[in-house]
């Protein structure tokens, strides 16, 4: 089943790299772009995982959807991903970056190791810095995108190390957008909140907010960000929580 927008965003025949593309938020974003018209390329570590979710997209969008199997905290490796992902599919529009582990909430500050903050750090800042340092040369094309996943933690003040790399990326992702609005690639930072997967009831929902946001309003979200229409927000960090406080 699909998550498909019912709309033209001016996707077709765009192609997409999607981090973190095989399951959860990655997947409804894959699935949507995919629905769009778009070629994608999921990049995450479970190969297994990632053929079966490549094999549904193009069975259902009749698009060209390729399985990337990479370690994100390993440059060479980003780069052997893109390049392959480029060479396959003749051309890279957009990424999406997405793929990172939970980072969850940290003990207080007198018992946070230095180990767990560089962790976090490189587990997600940096990998989306290198997935984007790879990507943007063959961006150079007059249209790019890169939207960065990031999270509520980085306007709330529940755990340091989610907080400090989640400000990192959006960081980075402002700065990217004034550096390389000069080749028309914008770049953006969403912010999921709590955010139900198809392993959870989007409906079920007793936290803050009116209600669970579910894997595919973020997807809609990051669509919209990655056609034509969605140039003018670059630089921008969008909350996609609905009405979460923090």
């Amino acid at each position: 089943m699909g998550y498909g927008c019912g709309m033209d965003l001016g996707l077709k025949g765009r192609a997409a790299i999607i981090t973190g593309g095989n399951r959860g938020i990655g997947r409804a974003i894959a699935d949507v772009l995919a629905s769009e018209g778009a070629d994608v390329a999921l990049a995450a570590r479970d190969r297994r995982t990632l053929e079966r979710a490549a094999s549904q997209i193009t069975d259902a969008h009749g698009v060209k959807a390729l399985p990337y199997s990479y370690e994100a905290r390993d440059a060479a490796s980003v780069d052997r991903m893109v390049a392959q992902a480029a060479a396959a599919l003749g051309r890279i529009d957009i990424l999406v970056n997405n793929g990172a582990p939970s980072g969850g909430f940290g003990p207080s500050v007198v018992a946070l190791s230095d180990d767990e903050v560089l962790e976090n750090l490189d587990a997600k800042a940096l990998a989306y810095l290198r997935c984007a340092r790879a990507t943007v040369p063959y961006m150079r094309n007059g249209y790019g995108r890169i939207i960065n996943v990031g999270g509520m933690a980085m306007r709330s003040a529940r755990a340091i190390p989610g907080g400090m790399r989640n400000a990192a990326v959006t960081v980075a992702a402002k700065v990217m957008a004034h550096d390389l609005g000069r080749y028309n690639i914008a770049v953006t930072t969403v912010q999921p909140g709590g955010t139900g997967t198809d392993r959870s009831d989007i409906f079920d929902w007793q936290g803050q907010g009116y209600r669970r946001v579910g894997a595919r309003d973020v997807a809609y979200v990051v669509a919209y960000l990655a056609s034509p229409q969605g140039a003018a927000l670059t630089g921008e960090s969008i909350s996609v929580s609905a009405g979460t406080q923090t």
